[in-house]
């Protein structure tokens, strides 16, 4: 499970959690690192092919396990004790015990701790002065909802300098929403009905549910057969990636986290609330999107655009990759690698011999980047969503899936 193209290292972040990340240096001397945030599911190795270009273009590559997944773990299990039939049943030895042990308490795998997660990396291990936090799907939702509440901690007069750090934003994809359970914030009486929210020990009636649905999940072939469901590329994403998540799930933590992650209430602010605060800091946002992604379909993106520019705050830019489906740094990694260095070297210029090529400069202009399978894939300057142009019904707004019924 550990990334090619980059360094593995482990952190001590907590009391018994050790965080695995990988680390690509720059090949230049550099000031500026890209910190790349993973999707639920996945590991740092889904960013591979993002290690040795951004490097080799200057900038300090970081890409971190949340906890939960890859090789960041519990180092011991968090509610020791549980059933016998589960002891030799690889990922569901650990968490099943009827109370959680010493220093786990309070700790809930899920959105919450996973910002406190990207704030304290960033503290801690990040050497380099300023930071571009670059996330796809879950990562993308994330790296806003980490840089808005390290903005409300500064604003508070905290000591925690993170977000003063983070010099732009790149959303690959972002999902806008995580979790089922509701805020306690936003709707504290709804929050109440809900009688288990994550905190360990996880009760008998949890367990089995999650226990089903999480080795249905782990299985390679359903992770495969998922996969390709949000890809758009014909000949599938392989088995290997398959195969790498499946022996991720294999951790003896593995089905009590994902239990956890589940249950775990949703976040005070919303995806579009924490956009508003990357706005209102005035921070560079790259919207870099998949159109034939069959879950964040094109509004989602526009929709993420028209607030990003709201009363022309945000200097953000939108770009439509086809086809591209839900994880594009992965199926089409030298298109996406192409735009974050144009857009990386327009906002934070490197002294490079070679010069990136200039993004599209207007609403509608693109440019093609043929893929290493000989693929080519199309990147366009999109702009706020409008279901008509023209008097015409803007067909390359349309989601994949409805633009095959016709």
């Amino acid at each position: 499970m550990q990334p090619r193209n980059a360094e593995s290292r482990c952190w001590k972040w907590k009391e018994g959690i050790t965080v695995h990340y990988a680390k690509a240096e720059s090949k230049i001397p550099s000031d500026i690192a890209v910190v790349l945030l993973h999707g639920f599911g996945v590991a740092s190795f889904h960013y591979e092919s993002q290690f040795l270009p951004l490097s080799e273009a200057g900038y300090t590559v970081y890409a971190m396990d949340n906890v939960g997944a890859g090789l960041s773990w519990p180092d011991v299990d968090p509610a020791p004790g549980g059933p016998e039939e589960l002891r030799e049943t690889p990922g569901s030895q650990w968490g099943f015990g009827r109370q959680a042990a010493e220093g786990f308490e309070t700790m809930v795998i899920g959105e919450s701790l996973w910002v406190q997660q990207i704030a304290s990396f960033i503290a801690e291990k990040v050497e380099e002065p300023k930071v571009i936090l670059a996330g796809n799907s879950l990562g993308g939702y994330l790296a806003v909802l980490a840089t808005a509440l390290m903005s409300e901690a500064k604003v508070a007069k905290s000591k925690n300098e993170s977000v003063e750090r983070i010099k732009g934003v790149a959303l690959i994809n972002a999902t806008p929403f995580w979790g089922w359970i509701p805020s306690k914030l936003k709707n504290p009486s709804l929050y109440e009905t809900f009688p288990w929210k994550g905190v360990l020990p996880i009760p008998e009636s949890v367990r089995n549910f999650a226990l089903n649905w999480y080795n249905t999940l782990r299985n390679p072939d359903s992770i495969e057969w998922l996969l390709n469901f949000v890809t758009s590329n014909p000949a599938g994403v392989g088995h290997e990636l398959p195969l790498r998540i499946a022996s991720m799930a294999d951790h003896p933590a593995g089905a009590a986290a994902f239990a956890q992650i589940i249950f775990t209430p949703q976040a005070d602010l919303t995806f579009d609330e924490a956009l508003d605060r990357v706005v209102e800091n005035q921070i560079p946002t790259l919207l870099l999107y998949g159109r034939e992604d069959p879950w964040i379909v094109p509004y989602w993106a526009a929709r993420a655009f028209k607030r990003a520019i709201r009363a022309r705050k945000g200097a953000a830019d939108y770009l439509q990759l086809s086809p591209s489906g839900h994880c594009p740094h992965f199926e089409t990694p030298k298109t996406v690698n192409a735009c974050l260095l144009r857009w990386l070297h327009r906002n934070f210029p490197r002294d490079l011999a070679a010069l990136p090529q200039e993004l599209p400069a207007s609403i509608g202009d693109s440019f093609v980047v043929r893929e290493d399978d000989a693929r080519e894939i199309s990147v366009t300057r999109r702009g706020l969503p409008e279901p008509f142009r023209d008097g015409e019904i803007v067909w390359d707004d349309l989601p994949a899936w409805v633009q095959s019924l016709f």
